[in-house]
């Protein structure tokens, strides 16, 4: 597959789902969340953020009380999507 079919190709669901919770990971580590940091580190437009959010809420992968946090489901999904991701990159199927 061409480099510039990799740029190009759009991220699914699941990816997204993990790309916010590293973000929220991140973050937490450092004791808060920004809204704004999570949108410009998984590079997703407010309102496209804020459905996932919600949609993440409803999974039980994150909770929204006076900020935002990864719930022990949340950080499971993140870690098991990580080792996916590895062996999708041993067959050159993920970037």
């Amino acid at each position: 597959m061409a480099k510039h079919e990799l740029e190009t190709r759009r991220r699914n669901r699941e990816r997204i789902y993990y790309d916010i919770l590293c973000s929220v990971i991140g973050q937490e580590k450092k004791g808060y969340t920004r809204i704004t940091r999570i949108q410009n580190e998984t590079n997703l437009p407010s309102d496209r953020l804020r459905r996932h959010i919600h949609e993440m809420e409803e999974l039980k992968l994150l909770k929204h009380d006076s900020a935002l946090h990864s719930t022990p489901k949340g950080r499971a999904f993140a870690s098991q999507y990580r080792r996916i991701l590895e062996i999708l990159k041993q067959f050159g199927l993920a970037d």
